[in-house]
Order: structure tokens, then C-alpha cells, then sequence
């Protein structure tokens, strides 16, 4: 696979996912956008990365739709939207019950909103230019209902609806959803969950970004 000369938005970059995706893009040549809400976190990320001359970071609060089209903006006066990648997302693990007010909210802004201020500012830039990449990163749990993620899974499982829904628009743009497992990440070994690499969930959006699967769109690739 060879990202050579493609530009890349990325969101979510300061989870636990976040450094294994910048690492796969930069290496195979992207250029790479990181976003996220810390400009700390974002420095440190940099700094870890071998081709960090490769590597802008920027704060944006992807719940906000005026500072999330503004990013674009910025983005796009540099060159093409070639891949976005929308790796951002909030967890929680409690029964609906349990739930309270602002919780729901946080699942909802984090997962939900993000993804479809993400997607539709890619799109009205993409779909002009009738080219580009899309990928969401949800979670198996969309298709797997559980009591002690109600909410989670729900959200995950309106993601994966928004991106079906808005790839059947073709036009020379493809949009798909990544969905793992738990990722293996310190604190979800100490919980005792057996997670997924997260070197993997970055090659398969590797894969779903690149040209090499260019006849995929619409799908949800499951990783457990």
C-alpha cells in the first residue's frame, strides 16, 4: 500500500488508538492533519513520531460545527482532501438506568454528533472534487447489544447507519466504518478484556484508505 502524496485529516489521535493510525499514515508516506482537543497531548504526539515533518496537529472541538468547518477550511486551502479519518469518540459503560443527563449527552456529542460533523464537512469538500476516502471508526458493539452499553452501542450503531446512509451518494467518494473490538490498551488489559492490536485497526484503515480497495464502499469491516 502506498500513501505517497495523499493528504490526511485525522480526529481521535490522543486515544488510544490515535498514535498507531498517525504511525501507519506517516509511514507509508501521508501527509497527516491530527486533531484533537489538547494542544499538549498533540505536541507530545508529535514529538514521538519518526516522520513528524510530515505531521501538523491542530485543536478543534468536534462537537462544534463552526470550529469543525473551520478546520476543513484551513485544511483544504493547503491542497486536496484526499482521507479523513474519524477515529474520535466518547465511552461509557453503564446500564441505561444508570445513565444520568450529562452523560448521555457526552455518548451522544462524542459519537453521533462528531461523526456527522466530520462526514458532512468531508463531503461538501469531497463531493465537489468527486474523489476522496472516508473512515469512521465505530465498534463491534453497534451489532452486538449489550445491557452494561446500552448507550454506547447505540450511538456506535447510529454511526455505522450515518455512514451507510450518506455512502449510497456515491460520486466518486467511498465512506466506510471500521468496527473493533475493545483496543489493547493498558487500562483494558488492567479491566481484563482481551483487546484488539491497535497496529491492526490502523492497517485495516490503511487499507480502506487506499486505492487498493477502491471498489469498497458502504461496508463495515469488523475486527475482534
Amino acid at each position: 500500500m502506498d500513501l505517497r502524496g495523499k493528504r490526511t485529516l485525522m480526529t481521535g489521535v490522543t486515544g488510544g488508538l490515535g498514535p498507531a493510525l498517525v504511525e501507519a499514515f506517516l509511514a507509508l508516506g501521508s501527509h497527516v492533519l491530527a486533531t484533537g482537543r489538547r494542544r499538549t497531548a498533540l505536541d507530545e504526539l508529535r514529538a514521538q513520531m519518526r516522520h513528524h515533518d510530515r505531521l501538523d496537529v491542530a485543536e478543534c472541538d468536534l462537537r462544534d460545527g463552526d470550529g469543525v468547518e473551520a478546520l476543513f477550511d484551513a485544511w483544504t486551502r493547503q491542497g486536496d482532501a484526499d482521507v479523513v479519518v474519524h477515529a474520535a469518540g466518547a465511552y461509557a459503560a453503564e446500564t441505561l438506568e444508570d445513565t444520568d443527563d450529562a452523560s448521555m449527552q457526552r455518548v451522544i456529542d462524542g459519537n453521533l454528533r462528531t461523526a456527522a460533523l466530520v462526514l458532512r464537512a468531508a463531503l461538501r469538500r469531497m463531493r465537489e472534487a468527486e474523489r476522496g476516502s472516508v473512515v469512521v471508526v465505530a465498534a463491534s458493539r453497534a451489532q452486538d447489544p449489550g445491557t452494561d452499553e446500552a448507550l454506547y452501542g447505540a450511538a456506535k450503531a447510529a454511526v455505522v447507519h450515518l455512514v451507510e446512509s450518506t455512502a449510497t451518494a456515491g460520486g466518486g467518494v467511498r465512506i466506510n466504518a471500521l468496527l473493533p473490538g475493545p483496543i489493547d490498551t493498558e487500562e483494558n488489559r488492567r479491566a481484563g478484556l482481551d483487546g484488539v492490536p491497535a497496529s491492526d485497526v490502523a492497517r485495516a484503515a490503511v487499507w480502506l484508505a487506499s486505492d487498493e480497495s477502491r471498489g469498497i464502499n458502504g461496508a463495515s469491516v469488523r475486527l475482534s
